[in-house]
């Protein structure tokens, strides 16, 4: 059995995952790029995160990533929530916590963010990083965002991913503008992570006005959502 790491290289390296009944399937562009799941890992390890959840599992290459540091380290937990991975991702990304040997660590919901994350809050579930790539509409990447900063620790982090998408961007600029927040340095316009610098003292009337957030999708992003060797052609 391949640890998550080694599962996780392997998915790179072949842009295949691999259905319970042997069928090869490409995980792109769906699953996060190299460069995105390798700066979610530096941000686990140089930040010492240990409590993370997801929203959006998919083939499951984000819980992979963030399961990999959890167990390199001994240390760590991980929920993903993805209404649709028994349907639409024929259950890939929980086999492939169960290949990676993560079962122990790693808590899945089939079901949506706005039935999960509520009951994880009422269960006194506390985070250190929360990971929003879930359905990239502008009032389900805030759903998932409230939810998560109520479990959110201070000084813990949220990543949105696909905020070149405007849905998503606009989540980003309200919580920059509203929020004490503070962003941190980007790879690239796909991924954004917010540092949380305090809890939510707004009165009733408290609102500052936010930049609608630019569709940006651009060559660079589609390029880190192709395979390894493809980019290396187009490099």
């Amino acid at each position: 059995m391949l640890e998550a790491a080694g599962l996780l290289q392997q998915i790179y390296a072949t842009s295949r995952v691999e259905a319970a009944d042997g069928t090869a399937v490409s995980p792109f562009p769906a699953g996060i790029p190299r460069e995105h799941a390798d700066e979610i890992m530096r941000l686990l390890r140089e930040y010492g995160l240990t409590r993370t959840l997801e929203t959006g599992m998919a083939y499951g290459i984000s819980t992979l990533a963030i399961g990999s540091v959890h167990q390199e380290r001994g240390e760590g937990t991980h929920i993903a929530i993805d209404p649709g991975q028994d349907t639409y991702f024929k259950g890939i990304g929980k086999l492939n916590v169960l290949r990676a040997g993560l079962e122990d660590r790693v808590r899945v919901f089939v079901e949506r963010g706005d039935s999960a994350l509520p009951r994880l809050r009422a269960e006194g579930v506390t985070l250190d990083f929360g990971l929003i790539d879930g359905k990239h509409l502008f009032d389900f990447a805030l759903l998932d965002f409230f939810y998560i900063d109520r479990m959110l620790d201070l000084g813990g982090l949220v990543a949105f991913h696909d905020t070149w998408k405007p849905g998503v961007a606009e989540v980003v600029s309200f919580v920059s503008a509203n929020r004490a927040y503070e962003r941190l340095p980007q790879v690239d316009h796909g991924l954004t992570v917010l540092r949380k610098l305090g809890d939510d003292t707004r009165t009733g009337w408290f609102h500052h006005s936010f930049e609608r957030g630019p569709q940006r999708a651009g060559l660079r992003y589609s390029v880190l959502s192709m395979p390894g060797r493809i980019r290396r052609r187009l490099s």
